[in-house]
């Protein structure tokens, strides 16, 4: 299924939203907000950083999509 540019564009700006939501809502007792756990094996840290690399993603495809189209010639003689 394709999705237009401006439906991508809102899948997008929805799921930064969610991940920025997540983040504001961590604290020292939930997921990705305590620190590693040995015991049972479970990466808060990892998860929180995960986070931290999808929205860095998103972010760099919004700033792409938000572009204005331009041309490159190239010019050369042989």
């Amino acid at each position: 299924m394709a999705y237009s540019d401006a439906t991508v564009l809102e899948k997008l700006q929805a799921r930064r939203d969610a991940i920025l939501d997540e983040l504001a809502a961590m604290t020292s007792a939930s997921a990705g907000g305590k620190p590693d756990s040995t015991q049972g094996g479970i990466g808060h840290v990892a998860y929180k950083k995960s986070l931290y690399e999808e929205l860095d993603m998103i972010t760099g495809r919004l700033a792409g999509m938000s572009q204005e189209p331009f041309e490159v010639v190239v010019e050369g003689c042989t």
